[in-house]
C-alpha cells in the first residue's frame, strides 16, 4: 500500500475516498459469493477443496498456507529478477498471463451464475462474452494504456472474484490462517523483500496490472483479495452479521494503517486489517 502521489498527505477526504472504494469492492465481493453459493457448494462437494494439499487438519492449513506464502515469494523473485535485465515484456506477460487466467475461469462462473438467473437464454453467451471483455481489458491496461480508472474498476472486480472464491472453496482453517500468513510475508517483502525490490526498480511497469486506485492511494491486489476474502467467508460460513462486523474490523484496519502513511511513504496492507478481521470472525467462533 502507498500514498499517491507524493506531495498529498492523508486528509480525511482522501480517507473517505479510499474508503468508500474499498466498501464497494467488499460488497461487490459479497454480493458474488451470494449468487456464485450454489456453484461452488457442488464444486467442493463433488470434487473437494480447491486447494488442499497438506490435508484441513490445524498442521495441514498452515502448511497450505506456508506453501501459498513461499510461490508467492518465489513469483515475485521472479518478476524481480526479469525488471533487473530490463526484460519489461516478459514481465508484463507473466503478469498479465497469471491475472487473466484465473479472472477468466472465475468470470466464467460468476457471470454465468447470474445469467442462469436473469437471463437463462443467453448463459453461454453472457458468461464467455464478460469474460473475454475481462481479459480484454486487462491486456489493454497492461500493454497497451493503463487508465487508473480503467484498472481500478477492471482489478477491483477480479480481486472481489478471487476473494469470494478463496473464501467458499478453501477449507475454513485454511482460508482463517492464510490471510495470517500473508500478512507476515506482506510486511517482510515491503520492508525487507522482493516487494520492495520490485517497486524499486521500475514502478510505473511493477504496479501496472497488480495495483489499483483507492482515492489519492495505491492498493495492492492482494490487499484487495484479502480485504474481501475475509467478509465472504463470514457470508459463507458463518451470518450477514459476522460478515459485517469483519468489514467493520478490516476496514478500520484500512483507516489505521492509512494514517500511518503520514510518516511512511510505503507500508504493507494487511497485517493490521487481517489481525482485526480475523479476530472479528474468530468472536463468532469462540
Amino acid at each position: 500500500m502507498s500514498e499517491q502521489p507524493p506531495e498529498k498527505r492523508v486528509t480525511v477526504a482522501n480517507l473517505a475516498g479510499a474508503l468508500g472504494v474499498i466498501v464497494a469492492i467488499q460488497l461487490v465481493s459479497l454480493l458474488v459469493t451470494q449468487q456464485n453459493r450454489p456453484v461452488y457448494l457442488e464444486i467442493v462437494n463433488q470434487t473437494g477443496y480447491s486447494y488442499n494439499p497438506l490435508g484441513a487438519s490445524p498442521a495441514g492449513s498452515t502448511g497450505n498456507a506456508i506453501l501459498l506464502v513461499v510461490l508467492a515469494f518465489g513469483l515475485t523473485l521472479g518478476l524481480v529478477a526479469l525488471l533487473r535485465r530490463k526484460m519489461v515484456l516478459s514481465f508484463r506477460v507473466i503478469v498479465f498471463g497469471s491475472v487473466s487466467l484465473s479472472s477468466f475461469v472465475l468470470t466464467l462462473v460468476t457471470a454465468g451464475a447470474f445469467a442462469l438467473e436473469y437471463a437463462p437464454a443467453y448463459v453461454d453467451l453472457l458468461a464467455f462474452g464478460v469474460a473475454t471483455l475481462i481479459v480484454v481489458l486487462i491486456g489493454y491496461t497492461i500493454f497497451v494504456k493503463n487508465r487508473p480508472w480503467l484498472s481500478t474498476l477492471t482489478l477491483a472486480f477480479i480481486g472481489a472474484e478471487v476473494g469470494s472464491f478463496f473464501a467458499e472453496t478453501l477449507s475454513p482453517l485454511t482460508a482463517l490462517i492464510l490471510p495470517v500468513a500473508f500478512s507476515a510475508y506482506d510486511a517482510y517483502a515491503v520492508f525487507k523483500g522482493p516487494l520492495k525490490q520490485l517497486i524499486g526498480a521500475a514502478p510505473n511497469v511493477a504496479l501496472v496490472g497488480m495495483s489499483l486506485k483507492a482515492g489519492e492511494f495505491t492498493l495492492g491486489l492482494g490487499d484487495v483479495v484479502f480485504y474481501t476474502m475475509l467478509p465472504s467467508l463470514a457470508l459463507f460460513r458463518l451470518s450477514l452479521e459476522a460478515s459485517i462486523l469483519s468489514m467493520l474490523a478490516i476496514d478500520s484496519g484500512v483507516v489505521i494503517t492509512l494514517l500511518f502513511l503520514s510518516k511512511k511513504r510505503l507500508l504493507p496492507g494487511l497485517p493490521i486489517p487481517m489481525a482485526l478481521g480475523v479476530l472479528a470472525i474468530a468472536y463468532y467462533l469462540l
